[in-house]
Parts: C-alpha cells; structure tokens; sequence
C-alpha cells in the first residue's frame, strides 16, 4: 500500500510540475506573438501551418530555456551535430535552438528516469546491485528516447509527404499545361493543399519563399529534398532539375512520374495488408491459449482432483 501512495505522489507532483511550466510556456508564446501583430513585425508567410511557422521563432518557454541550459554548446562544423540537425529538421523542428533542446531533452531524460526509479525502489524492495543495475538501465535508455521520437516524427512527416505526393503532382500536370512556371506551380499547390495536406504545403511554400528570396529553382528544390528525406521527393527534384535543365516536356514527365509514384503506393499498402495476417497471429495464439484455459482449466483442476482422490 505504501508504494502505491508513493507512486500517486509522484505522479501527482510531476502533472502539476508540467502543468505550470505548460501553461507559462504557452503564455509566454502568446505574449510574444501578440506584441509581434502589435508592432506589425510579424510576416505573412501563406499557407504555412502554426506549428510549421512557429519552428522559425526562438524560444521563450521556460521548459525550451531548461532545456537549453542542460546542453551543451554546439560546435559548428561537426559532422555528427549537422546530422543531428539534419534529422530535427526533417522532424519538423527547424529553429537554431532545436538542438540545444534535443540534446537538453536528453539529458534531463537520463536524468529524470534514475530519480524516479529512486522513488520507486522502496516499494519493489531492490537490493543495491539490482538498483545500480536498474539505474543505468534507465538512464541510458533516457538518452535514447528522445531520439526514437524524432525518428519516429520525421518517418511520420515522410509518410505524409510522400502519401500527398501523386495528387500533388496530378494538379501540377494541370497547372503546368495552363502556363504557370515551377515555382507558380508549387505556389498554387501550396495553397490548395494547406488543408488536406499541411505538411506538404508547407514544404512546398518554403520552396516558393526561398526561390523568391533569391535561390535559384534547382537550389530550393535541393533543399526540398534534403529537408524532407524522402526517396520519393528526392527523385521527383532530380526530375525537375534535369527537365528545366535540357527543357524537355515537363508535363509528359510529370504525368509518367506521378503514375509511378501512385503504383508504388498501391503496392505500399498491398504489402502492409498482406504482413496484417502474420502480425495478427501471436495476438491471436495468446487470446487462444488464455480462452482454452479458463474454459478448460476449471475441468481440468476437478479431473484431477477427482483422481487423486480415487489413488488415494
């Protein structure tokens, strides 16, 4: 009973300690963005999604400044902290303090987890050696966690993008036989897109802001690919480049890619129907087995009761 009580005080005092820090976050965030509208610095950055557009603002919140704080400084140049990045930014996380974050995230993390199991401990009634064991165990696996959340994030965004990609480019074939450029093109997709496929648009719209800063097309959609990790899009910009390149038929082109990409989703999901049976059948041994007992069990126990009784 003890450790029960334990447990509930911990878990209540961390709701509530999150809680604060959640709704401060979220004050300060408001707070910044409606002195932003007040004194008219806040740009209009088109069919961009608030969680997308809020990725370019610096952090305010008390838990990112924590956060911040636990990590150490990054040097530039290093190939391992632009891969870190690379993977952030492909999770959706674009803000130069997102890695500072990520490595605080971490941190805290390992941290967090061997403290709770010290709450913990009293209750399960470890020894020192289980404990010590326990904790490093926990703790390294607080360093991994927040890296199997980005990657699950930004497998999540590819799945979205490249779900959205054959009807995207179904509307470029039309616009590009109406006239309209590349960059026009992913413009008018950008906007019809905003709500069926935010993630989507809001890629392409940043490919539309970088070209009108001043990047050339073959760079922006570079950095589309590169933004994005996704095999498919990757192909679809060594299309286009080398279509504007040697100006062959961009809309013949597009329209056999865009028939490619739609067959490759149907097989997709083929496949994720046909792995359905062989995951269902460990579940399914389990329910069986667990139905067999309790029908079967109570008999069972009776029958040998009855033939010890009768040996004896």
């Amino acid at each position: 009973m003890e450790w029960i009580i334990i447990v509930l005080i911990f878990g209540c005092v961390s709701t509530l300690t999150l809680g604060v820090i959640s709704f401060v976050t979220t004050r300060s965030k408001a707070r910044k963005r409606l002195t932003r509208l007040a004194d008219g610095t806040a740009a209009d950055i088109g069919s961009i999604s608030d969680s997308d557009a809020a990725s370019f603002d610096e952090p305010t919140g008390m838990l990112e400044s924590i956060l911040g704080r636990l990590a150490r400084n990054p040097s530039n140049g290093s190939e391992e902290i632009d891969r870190v990045r690379l993977r952030l930014v492909q999770a959706g996380y674009r803000r130069p303090s997102a890695f500072k974050t990520y490595q605080g995230s971490r941190v805290a993390c390992a941290l967090v987890l061997p403290m709770a199991l010290i709450v913990v401990s009293p209750a399960l009634g470890l020894d020192e050696l289980r404990f010590a064991v326990l904790a490093c165990c926990s703790s390294a696996l607080g360093l991994v966690i927040p890296s199997m959340i980005i990657d699950r994030l930004g497998n999540a965004r590819r799945a979205a993008i490249v779900r959205g990609l054959p009807d995207a480019l179904d509307l470029m074939v039309v616009c590009v036989e109406a006239g309209l450029g590349i960059t026009a093109c992913l413009s008018r997709i950008a906007r019809e897109f905003s709500h069926s496929n935010p993630i989507l648009s809001a890629e392409f719209e940043l490919v539309t802001l970088e070209s009108r800063a001043g990047k050339t097309n073959a760079a922006a959609l570079r950095s589309l690919a590169q933004r994005t990790g996704a095999a498919e899009v990757s192909s679809l910009v060594a299309m286009l480049v080398q279509t504007e390149r040697f100006g062959t038929s961009l809309a013949d082109t597009l329209r056999v890619h865009s028939d490619d990409l739609r067959i490759q989703r149907l097989q997709r999901a083929e496949e994720l129907a046909a792995k359905i049976p062989l995951k269902m059948l460990f579940p399914t041994v389990i329910i069986f087995v667990a139905s067999m007992i309790v029908t079967i069990g109570p008999g069972m126990m009776e029958l040998m009761k009855f033939f010890d009784d009768k040996s004896s």
